[in-house]
């Protein structure tokens, strides 16, 4: 038998590993655009709400500028005097009635033979 030589591949054809190597890397590239514009978009927004922030402030200072200053009093707690509650008997219920136990009877102790 003769042993067949593999064909050798012309520059012409990639291989299944370079073809493979360039898909990878198209993925890489666009997966690096957007993290690219992802990041630009999360910055600008930033800068948005850092002025947004800072005017919000500006007014409040004003607000509280303007506003007067109010006095504050100290509440005194008026003391209560203590009330006694009276006990109420409920009625309409009869008190329980007292049942007299039944005298139990120890039987006399066996005599032992002698």
């Amino acid at each position: 038998m003769d042993k067949k030589t593999p064909a050798t591949q012309t520059t012409d054809q990639p291989s299944l590993f370079d073809k493979a190597g360039e898909i990878l890397s198209g993925f890489g590239h666009k997966i690096t655009d957007a993290k690219d514009s992802a990041v630009g978009f999360v910055k600008d927004e930033a800068v948005v709400v850092k002025k947004a922030t800072k005017k919000i402030a500006r007014i409040i200072k004003k607000v509280v500028k303007k506003a007067p200053a109010k006095k504050v009093v100290k509440k005194v707690a008026t003391r209560k005097k203590a009330v006694k509650k009276a006990v109420k008997n409920i009625v309409g219920k009869a008190p329980a009635k007292k049942v007299a136990k039944k005298a139990v009877k120890k039987a006399a102790p066996k005599k032992k033979k002698k």
